[in-house]
């Protein structure tokens, strides 16, 4: 299950909730599922760890997909790659990164 892997920040009381679903558009309903943003005009927070690595001498690639299918007219998403001291039930837009993009 994903909430395992996954950890929704308790920061704001009215961050938006995840739900994991293929959404409006796919090919395969069951292997299309990802993790998707439930309620329009809303913040989200949601932070998973990752085994410590180095990238020394090489060149670090970090992609991520996004599937926008509200019709609104603001909106967006990006990814920040924090330290691991990150205390992931606190995590904000203040919460100190070391890496930000979308």
């Amino acid at each position: 299950a994903w909430s395992r892997r996954w950890v929704e920040s308790k920061h704001k009381p009215d961050y938006g909730r995840f739900v994991l679903t293929a959404g409006k558009f796919y090919g395969d309903a069951e292997k299309d599922k990802g993790i998707q943003t439930s309620q329009d005009a809303r913040f989200y927070a949601l932070s998973s760890r990752f085994e410590p690595f180095s990238n020394r001498d090489k060149t670090l690639v970090v992609q991520f997909t996004v599937k926008h299918e509200q019709n609104i007219d603001c909106g967006g998403g990006y990814v920040k790659l924090f330290p691991a001291s990150l205390n992931q039930e606190d995590m904000h837009g203040d919460s100190e990164y070391n890496i930000m993009f979308g």
